[in-house]
């Protein structure tokens, strides 16, 4: 009995957490190997020119390493040895083993999740026990022609969906019927009197779900159906790139001709930029003079959105405009049910009803909360009752009390290995405002901070933070791997749900 019990508690576990890993540095790990071949895992020829190696380094480290690899994918996860451990490159060094990776955050993960046991695994087979784990040089760039700009995909291939945002999985309650409803209409091509639908909501109540619903639907019932899935950020960055590129007619065909849905998400980026909005409404009018359909989302309604120009304003509020609610209590108890049969276990009812009773918000909050209360459940053997369910509870509500904008500010920074003035500076680099918009976001998610209150630590204004907040809420329904980056970050806070 007791063995049974361990096994499925090893089951529950490797469950709840093969998520975070599926899928996550996929294409950077795909990309990375394609510039770095991986070492052959059969047996290794030592020709004439092969390099010798310092004394006591080791004298073969591939032949090593693709062993050691073999081993682990018996201690882990097959699919977490693919992602995180075979983009790693050995390298011989004194006394021991040097394995290079592909940037800081792939490292810290490795050294978090994998150093120890790898390590194990080293001393066990009698070689040097010294492990390192060191940057990999990137391969120096290759003089070519300009590379060219990146357009939407077209047709039935679109990798920035979510598999998972299906309206089969999506909870129909008070708070969300209508726009369920008139987002399956849209995707049917019926019963909504006009060819366009605008979806209001805050962040994590599942409007970019219903989005990527209708293209899933679309392209499942017609492949050959073109279905352009883009934020107005990415709408804006590719119309300047066109035309710096001189490339514009193209990207006008593409957008009016070449498209039969498009899904454009979080419209009021748009604000203020009038050249952007301008062809934008070209577009539309293309769109609907040919009859094609096209989904909005935003936070506001058309009408609200400041900055937009008045021809723009229009054209958006023609559409049907639907707001979502965040789900009432009865609602987060469907929501949690579905999330614990996803997982596949059973939680007792009343357990479920608490957390409904108590929690309120965005479905992320609730997913945290049962993805803590099973983690629990199944790391140190003590049963699904309401006694585990409130201390996770507590554990959630003192995380909210005790951590700081300032904290969060300075360990992101560290993590990302940058100076803290650098998230509160001028710089625009993809390299800090990255890592800024996760810092803001992990502000506004843990702490009780207002929008006003976390632009004074980042030295940003409110509607700044705001938008920065957006971006991260929107990048997480269509980047797995982003997903991940925010665990980590959570748990080296101290804030993920445990």
């Amino acid at each position: 009995m007791m063995r049974a019990t361990r096994w499925q508690a090893g089951h529950t576990r490797k469950n709840i957490w093969k998520r975070l890993f599926k899928a996550v540095y996929s294409r950077q790990a795909g990309s990375f190997l394609s510039q770095n071949p991986p070492a052959p895992t059969g047996s290794t020829h030592q020709g004439q020119g092969q390099k010798t190696h310092a004394r006591g380094a080791v004298a073969v480290p591939e032949s090593l390493w693709a062993s050691l690899l073999e081993q682990a994918r018996g201690e882990w996860d097959r699919e977490e040895c693919r992602l995180w451990l075979e983009p790693l490159r050995p390298r011989a060094v004194e006394g021991g083993l040097s394995l290079g990776c592909p940037n800081d955050f792939h490292r810290n993960w490795v050294r978090e999740h994998y150093l120890p046991g790898l390590k194990a695994l080293l001393a066990a087979r009698g070689a040097p026990a010294e492990l390192r784990l060191e940057p990999l040089p990137g391969p120096s760039p290759r003089p070519g022609p300009p590379r060219q700009m990146e357009l939407p995909r077209l047709g039935p291939s679109l990798p920035g969906l979510n598999r998972r945002f299906v309206f089969d999985s999506f909870v129909c309650g008070a708070g969300n019927e209508f726009a369920c409803a008139a987002a399956k209409a849209m995707a049917g091509g019926r019963g909504l009197y006009c060819d366009s639908l605008f979806l209001v909501s805050g962040t994590g109540l599942g409007k970019s779900h219903l989005t990527q619903a209708v293209a899933h639907q679309v392209l499942g019932s017609d492949p050959s159906q073109r279905v352009v899935y883009v934020s107005a950020e990415e709408f804006a960055n590719q119309m300047i790139a066109a035309l710096r590129r001189k490339r514009i007619h193209e990207f006008k065909e593409r957008f009016r001709r070449g498209c039969d849905l498009l899904l454009l998400e979080e419209v009021q980026f748009l604000a203020g930029k009038d050249k952007t909005q301008e062809e934008l409404v070209y577009t539309l009018d293309a769109l609907s003079d040919a009859g094609k359909r096209v989904v909005f989302t935003g936070r506001q309604a058309p009408g609200q959105v400041k900055g937009l120009k008045p021809a723009l304003a229009s054209r958006l509020g023609e559409s049907v405009t639907v707001g979502i609610e965040p789900p009432d209590q009865a609602t987060r108890l469907r929501i949690i049910e579905r999330l614990a049969a996803e997982e596949g276990v059973a939680v007792p009812g009343p357990v479920l009803e608490h957390l409904a009773q108590e929690l309120s918000g965005d479905v992320r909050r609730l997913r945290s909360a049962l993805v803590g209360l099973l983690a629990r459940h199944s790391l140190t053997g003590q049963p699904l009752d309401l006694n585990l369910a409130a201390r996770v509870l507590g554990q959630l509500a003192s995380e909210l009390r005790r951590t700081s904008p300032e904290q969060i500010r300075d360990l992101v920074a560290s993590l990302f290995g940058l100076e803290p003035a650098l998230l509160t500076g001028k710089s625009r680099k993809k390299a800090v405002t990255g890592p800024r918009n996760l810092a803001m976001y992990l502000c506004r998610r843990h702490t009780e901070a207002s929008f006003a209150a976390i632009g004074r630590v980042f030295n940003r204004d409110h509607a700044t933070v705001m938008y920065g907040v957006e971006q991260i809420d929107l990048r997480l329904a269509r980047e797995p791997k982003l997903a991940a980056e925010l665990t980590f970050l959570e748990q080296r806070l101290g804030v993920a749900a445990a």
